[in-house]
């Protein structure tokens, strides 16, 4: 089912699998580890006591990449780029990190603004909707998204994008209406 919303919507967009074809954070860990293998016993300390969005800060400082190196999902990317045109207001919202996504955010250009982990939160699922909510209000939002994760923050938006599902997701929304990008 395809919608057409009003770009008076804020758009709240996701980073990994959606808008770049890869996970930020598994990328990050491979990078920063592989070439500092030390760090990992501290990595793996954080995850099993329950402290990812400190691992995530963590590294994220720790990180060297390019973002014009990433692989992104041009049609998508196009989309964003003439919805950003058209004066709609662009959310880079992601549980990577906020220092690596602000990077990219900037490399694009055309984000006001960006939410992301921030050492204390990771902004996933219930979490990035309660942000969302919290910032826009229930259905103050739309909502581009890949995951199952994101058919909490879908719950509350009142556009659905959905870009690369994950298996599941699109019978997970039942009979939402939903843009989709493939």
């Amino acid at each position: 089912m395809m919608s057409q919303m009003s770009n008076d919507l804020p758009l709240a967009v996701d980073l990994d699998g959606t808008m770049i074809l890869t996970d930020m954070s598994w990328m990050t860990m491979k990078r920063v580890i592989l070439w500092r293998p030390w760090l990992l016993p501290g990595c793996i300390w954080l995850e099993i006591t329950g402290r990812r969005p400190k691992w995530k800060r963590w590294l994220g400082k720790r990180l060297r990449f390019e973002p014009s190196e990433l692989k992104y999902h041009q049609e998508f990317l196009e989309w964003l780029n003439q919805q950003h045109a058209a004066g709609r207001n662009l959310i880079l919202c992601t549980a990577s990190d906020a220092i690596v996504a602000e990077r990219i955010a900037e490399h694009l250009g055309f984000f006001s603004d960006v939410m992301g982990s921030d050492g204390l939160v990771n902004l996933a699922g219930e979490k990035k909707r309660a942000a969302l909510v919290a910032r826009f209000g229930e259905q103050g939002f739309g909502y581009c998204g890949n995951s199952r994760d994101d058919l909490k923050v879908w719950s509350s938006a009142a556009e659905v994008v959905v870009v690369n599902p994950s298996r599941g997701v699109l019978s997970g929304l039942g009979e939402r209406e939903y843009t989709l990008f493939e």
